[in-house]
């Protein structure tokens, strides 16, 4: 298939959602109905992995949304598409300057939080969930913030360009991640409408990679602000987990000891993601903080050590997530096809390396990532599953980057045959699907990775050496 029709596709699908928008300020609709392009009145039931307390019903998420507002802004240079770059500001500005004024500062995106279009108000994704779930949740009627992914720097840079007192707010507003009482230990969840912390709970949930999402966010508004606060709200962040790795550099996934059973579970991939966010932050403070630039360095070396000595069987499939701690004993695989919630794709994981490689040029993560994009050329596609888009659309962007980064012809004919059957399967109309067999979009399900891995894989086969649109990173 060649660049030009995958293209045609991509724009496709973006053109259904920016006119969707239209009617809510600019913002996209989540859910959408493939046939008639409105947004969807009744929620469908979840796809199988799928949590109904994930969901954003009725309204939009701008987390879910950055990876197709990043191919917006890369088309709209490439094909002087300069509709497209307005249609994503219009989207951002409304974000920025109309929902973004919350009681603690943190915005209503992520994980269970989104901005519901019926109310014009916080949106509590939580209220979906089944009664018995919710009981093992510490959800108590108020909307939540959680990352979901990393807030990626050019998305700050806009951010603050429409309101910069939503970005200082926000880099206030995630003290309210650290819970009530000592010792101070942060988690990843805050509430968002409430001025308040949690109370302490029996898990920590002070994952590694929350703790790296913040660090960046800080990061970025310490260099618009000069606020001494967020430095030293770095620097605690930074030395939050160190101590507590093991003799490999690896991270528990819940950091701080507690009664949980999977408080001896080794993070082995959100100890990487913590890596990528601590590297992307050194070189936004190098010129103003380089003593800290340099400690985060180090301590990224150490963390992608210990990512890489974990049992990883590459040949047969096998990336390892977790890992017993003391026994190295594998637990969690990513899986090529096929994500649930709590398990990323193995896709997610090597383009986290292929960022870490960039910013430290360490051959052994390209390496590394060059076998899991093995796994992808050689592992068929599952009929009949309802596999989310984010899975094909990382498997794209990491054939594409590998070729990017490499020049190997393979690693973009194996692009480009994948790209056209997923085409076939997720685009055979007008407007991406959410998952395969599905007959709605839904934003959850981040078809903007598909839409984002198509258009720059096409973009580089058409010249490798001035593609316009970089490699999307933000999942980690």
């Amino acid at each position: 298939m060649k660049g030009e029709a995958i293209l045609e596709k991509v724009c496709g699908s973006i053109d259904v959602l920016v006119e969707a928008g239209k009617a809510y300020e600019g913002l996209f609709p989540s859910l959408l109905d493939l046939e008639t392009h409105e947004m969807l009145r009744e929620l469908p039931p979840p796809i199988e992995g799928q949590r109904m307390h994930d969901r954003a019903h009725p309204g939009c998420n701008p987390m879910h949304d950055h990876p197709t507002l990043k191919a917006m802004y890369g088309l709209s240079r490439a094909l002087d598409r300069g509709d497209y770059s307005e249609a994503a500001d219009r989207y951002l500005r409304r974000f920025a300057t109309h929902c973004t004024g919350t009681a603690t500062g943190l915005f209503p995106w992520g994980e269970h939080a989104f901005w519901d279009f019926e109310k014009d108000c916080v949106g509590d994704s939580h209220r979906f969930g089944d009664a018995a779930v919710m009981a093992n949740q510490h959800w108590d009627g108020t909307a939540l913030h959680d990352h979901l992914r990393q807030a990626p720097v050019w998305l700050w840079e806009k951010l603050y360009a429409f309101n910069p007192q939503c970005v200082e707010r926000f880099a206030e507003g995630l003290d309210y991640h650290y819970k009530a009482g000592e010792p101070r230990r942060y988690m990843r969840h805050a509430y968002i409408e409430v001025r308040a912390r949690h109370k302490p709970w029996p898990r920590s949930q002070d994952y590694p990679r929350h703790g790296g999402f913040y660090i960046l966010d800080w990061s970025c508004a310490y260099v618009k602000t000069g606020r001494g606060d967020f430095l030293r709200q770095i620097h605690e962040m930074v030395d939050y987990a160190w101590p507590r790795r093991d003799d490999k550099g690896v991270l528990l996934l819940h950091i701080v000891p507690g009664d949980a059973q999977d408080y001896n579970v080794n993070g082995v991939a959100q100890t990487l993601s913590l890596a990528a966010s601590l590297l992307e932050s050194a070189v936004l403070l190098e010129d103003r903080e380089p003593g800290l630039a340099q400690r985060m360095r180090e301590r990224a070396g150490v963390y992608i050590g210990g990512f890489l000595g974990a049992p990883h069987d590459l040949e047969n499939n096998f990336i390892v997530s977790t890992a017993r701690r003391g026994t190295g004993e594998p637990l969690g695989n990513a899986p090529v096809w096929g994500s649930v919630y709590g398990l990323w794709p193995a896709a997610y994981v090597a383009l986290m390396c292929l960022c870490t490689y960039r910013l430290t040029e360490d051959e052994r993560l390209r390496v590394w990532a060059e076998g899991v994009g093995r796994c992808y050329m050689k592992t068929a596609f599952p009929e009949g599953v309802a596999i989310p888009a984010m899975d094909p659309g990382l498997g794209i962007e990491l054939l594409g980057d590998l070729y990017d980064l490499t020049g190997d012809v393979s690693w973009l004919k194996g692009g480009l045959t994948l790209a056209e059957q997923m085409i076939g399967i997720y685009m055979d109309g007008t407007l991406v699907r959410g998952a395969a067999g599905i007959d709605w979009y839904e934003s959850q399900m981040v078809p903007g990775d598909l839409l984002h891995g198509l258009a720059r894989l096409a973009l580089i086969a058409v010249d490798r050496e001035n593609c316009p649109m970089d490699a999307n990173y933000s999942g980690r």
